[in-house]
């Protein structure tokens, strides 16, 4: 049974590894959709930039340098949004195919779990079927 003992505690371990997995990868998507927020809220500042912009030109001409540094102030910070968005993105699909791994693991001890307990009951049962042989034998012996 010292096989049983050694897969329940792999099994439980890549259990465990799953979990903590799945935890971080929650943890990483939180970090992705904050940073989508920021980025669609500065993608709108961006949009009123170039609109103010837009008005500067139609009715404020002297205003216009003001609102073309302060648009490309916003449009560096937009790119910059954008950079951590897709930087997490990356991180999010390294941690969902270390979820995946875990869960392969799992699956495998499972199954192999499966299929030692299996291998061991038909040892069992085989060495049963030896000692109910021997039975007879026994008695005849002694007659």
């Amino acid at each position: 049974m010292a096989f049983k003992y050694r897969l329940e505690t792999n099994l439980r371990l890549a259990d465990q590894e799953l979990d903590i997995a799945q935890n971080l990868l929650a943890k990483e998507i939180r970090i992705l959709s904050k940073f989508q927020e920021e980025r669609d809220i500065q993608a709108e500042i961006f949009v009123q930039a170039i609109e103010g912009q837009k008005q500067a030109c139609l009715g404020q001409p002297w205003q216009l340098s003001s609102w073309q540094r302060y648009l490309e102030d916003q449009k560096r910070k937009l790119a910059e949004d954008e950079q951590e968005v897709m930087l997490q993105k990356k991180v999010v699909t390294g941690f969902r195919e270390r979820l995946i791994q875990c869960r392969i693991n799992l699956e495998k001890f499972k199954r192999l779990k499966q299929k030692k307990w299996k291998l061991y009951n038909i040892d069992e049962l085989k060495k049963e079927q030896a000692v109910i042989d021997e039975i007879p034998q026994n008695q005849t012996g002694r007659g």
